[in-house]
């Protein structure tokens, strides 16, 4: 069914995109509102699937099945497309982050809003998702843990290991 469904898909025939979203529709759908979770991101929603199939419909041809399976290729798609949204609601909204970080009580007007997205930049995908999380929305890290299927203390440790590499950074420029 995969096979036949990315070769479709690579043909631009819509019935490959139908047979798509019934095959994958469901889990990209809980995806986007694992990630797009918070009130002020539900109209995001919509939107933003539509994002996520037109650019799997655009960039099927760059898939390649020795690499990964068409479920994580497109789970990695729609990840990254939510955390771009997640990232411009911030902005366009204006959320301000806890005004400082529990370790660097000093420092605090160096994280402003801009700034403080800016240094997420130097974290994995995964490490600015639980920053957003955490330090934006204020997320309990149980709530995180829960949400991201980990341990607390795993998201513990995210959150240790970020601030590590952003004072790096902060260092570094300063």
């Amino acid at each position: 069914m995969e096979k036949e469904i990315i070769l479709l898909l690579q043909k631009k025939d819509f019935l490959g995109l139908e047979k798509f979203i019934d095959f994958l529709g469901t889990d990209i759908v809980k995806c986007i509102r694992a990630i797009l979770n918070h009130p002020e991101e539900i109209t995001f929603r919509k939107e933003t699937e539509n994002e996520v199939f037109y650019r799997i419909w655009q960039k099927i041809s760059s898939y390649d099945t020795d690499k990964s399976s068409l479920k994580t290729w497109s789970l990695t798609i729609t990840r990254n497309i939510c955390l771009d949204k997640k990232r411009s609601i911030i902005r366009e909204q204006n959320i301000i982050p806890m005004a400082q970080l529990p370790e660097h009580a000093s420092e605090d007007k160096y994280f402003e809003k801009e700034n403080f997205l800016d240094l997420l930049n130097y974290l994995t995908e995964e490490d600015q998702l639980i920053f957003l999380k955490y330090y934006y929305y204020q997320d309990a890290p149980s709530d995180i843990a829960k949400e991201l299927k980990m341990d607390v203390s795993q998201v513990y440790n995210h959150l240790s290991r970020g601030r590590k590499k952003i004072k790096q950074q902060f260092d570094l420029n300063v």
